[in-house]
């Protein structure tokens, strides 16, 4: 009785232990980002989300900036910035553009950023691409609606490229290369409709993501930097 009694309270004492080691990462997570986000922005705004941004590790984001559409407000967008699980700052954001209606989600549309990071190490472990750093952005598309993450893969300050996933399956979609257009893995075709729906899919996503100001860092976190 007095092992079982014993051997139980080890048991115990070690599910005890990995929770609080675990906790911090979940802690830093985009859903939970989000759902710390929305409580810095009234209650009308929390279900109409412009983009989810975070800087990070390759397997971990520290900070993130939550944007949520509010036409109240000249830019039609409130950031919230989050670190270690607390807001830090709520302000208009103020990224130089006026944010769509048309390009916003739904919170119960969150997707994790768990796979599009390791989409991103695949990638770049294939392609023999070294990074330290990461900027992770959850978007819609302009055109499809389709949510994707965009994984900027950064060596210091130089960037090595946009790793595009899924958000719904965690798929690869497509790489861009540093200052070129997004290439598909399915864009070899010859014509017809396969190379057509590469095209479009690409020049979707760089019309959303690397167009106006989208490669611009305050662009997702509504932080104007450039001129102070």
């Amino acid at each position: 009785m007095k092992i079982y009694t014993l051997f139980g309270t080890a048991i115990m004492a070690a599910l005890a232990v990995f929770p609080a080691h675990a906790q911090p990462a979940a802690a830093n997570s985009a859903a939970a980002a989000v759902n710390v986000a929305k409580d810095g922005v009234d209650e009308g705004l929390r279900n109409r989300l412009v983009s989810v941004y975070g800087v990070g590790t390759p397997t971990a984001i520290q900070t993130w900036w939550v944007i949520f559409y509010d036409p109240a407000v000249p830019s039609h967008g409130r950031a919230v910035k989050v670190e270690n699980g607390q807001i830090t700052r709520t302000y208009e954001a103020q990224g130089g553009v006026v944010y769509s209606d048309q390009l916003t989600f739904a919170r119960a549309q969150m997707a994790g950023e768990g796979p599009a990071l390791a989409a991103a190490q695949d990638y770049a472990a294939k392609h023999a691409l070294a990074y330290d750093g990461i900027r992770a952005l959850l978007r819609v598309t302009e055109h499809s609606q389709t949510l994707r993450w965009r994984v900027q893969l950064l060596d210091g300050q130089a960037s090595k490229g946009f790793v595009f996933v899924n958000a719904n399956d965690g798929s690869f979609a497509m790489y861009s290369p540093p200052g070129s257009e997004p290439v598909t893995k399915s864009g070899t075709g010859t014509g017809g409709g396969l190379e057509g729906d590469a095209r479009r899919t690409a020049n979707d996503v760089k019309h959303t993501f690397l167009g106006i100001g989208g490669d611009l860092q305050e662009f997702f976190t509504g932080e104007r930097t450039v001129d102070q």
